[in-house]
This record gives structure tokens, C-alpha cells and sequence, in this order.
């Protein structure tokens, strides 16, 4: 048996049929005899140029050893699975079993951003705290001015 590295792109309206499909293909491949030694449901990631009008889609990532047969059972399955945008299937020299860098990648971005959107809300909470305490402030302004203005009409009245 060869060993492979199957990766494959799913449509973002589609995304929750990801684990599906990757179940699906890790069931082939068992039932061939073969072994799975990693799958990772990456998730959706930015893609590098559009892709039937999408820019993003659900990763998935196969590295498996099994035979000819199972293989081209997948790629038959690619093929008419409408929910699948890109595929891709090679054979590897050796078993990859540790995780990805696309997945510690993704996993890096996602806490990034985050940490971006709780940064954002943090400063607009901010800003919308000192926009109350200037409101406050500005209040007994008016009001000064209100008085200043009616002292000043006094003195023209007795003047």
C-alpha cells in the first residue's frame, strides 16, 4: 500500500458537509484495508483567487495509505460531489501524522482576529465612555453660558 495526501476544497454555502465527507472518505479507505494516519477539518480559510465566485472555503486534509482501488473511488466521489470545488490527491514517500501547518495556522489566525474584535470593542466601549463623560461635562457649560448671558442682559437693562 502507498501512502497519500488527500486535500480537498468545499463550497462555503456547503461548509457543514465538511466532517461528512471526510467520514465518508476515512470509511472507503477502511474498508480497502487501508489506515488514516490524519484528518483535519481545517475550516474556511480566505482562498488565494475566486473560485466558481467564491473567495472562501472549507479545508479538509487526508493523509492516508491504502491502494490503488480506494483511490480512485475518491476521486470518482470528487467528482460528483457538487460540494466540492477543488481536490487534490498525492502520493507521499512517508506517513504524515502530526498536524498540519495550514491547521496551526488557521488556529493562529482565528486567534488573532479574536483578539482583534475584543481589542475593537474594548476601544469603542472606551470611546463611547469618554463620549458620556464629555457629555456630562459639556452640560454644565451650557448652563454657565445660559447664566453669563442672562447677568449680561441685567446689567444692559439697570446700565
Amino acid at each position: 500500500m502507498r501512502n497519500y495526501e488527500i486535500v480537498f476544497l468545499v463550497h462555503p454555502d456547503q461548509s457543514d458537509q465538511t466532517s461528512s465527507i471526510i467520514s465518508k472518505l476515512e470509511k472507503i479507505i477502511k474498508d480497502s484495508g487501508g489506515n488514516v494516519h490524519r484528518s483535519e477539518n481545517i475550516g474556511n480559510r480566505k482562498l488565494a483567487y475566486p473560485i466558481q465566485d467564491q473567495f472562501k472555503a472549507s479545508y479538509a486534509l487526508l493523509n492516508v495509505e491504502c491502494n490503488q482501488q480506494a483511490i480512485d473511488e475518491i476521486k470518482n466521489s470528487f467528482k460528483f460531489n457538487d460540494s466540492i470545488i477543488r481536490n487534490v490527491v498525492l502520493r507521499t514517500k512517508k506517513v504524515h501524522s502530526e498536524p498540519s501547518a495550514l491547521l496551526a495556522q488557521t488556529k493562529e489566525d482565528n486567534e488573532k482576529d479574536s483578539y482583534q474584535e475584543a481589542r475593537e470593542a474594548a476601544n469603542k466601549a472606551f470611546d463611547q465612555e469618554a463620549r458620556e463623560a464629555s457629555n456630562k461635562f459639556e452640560k454644565p457649560k451650557e448652563t454657565s453660558k445660559k447664566i453669563d448671558e442672562s447677568l449680561t442682559e441685567e446689567i444692559k437693562e439697570e446700565a
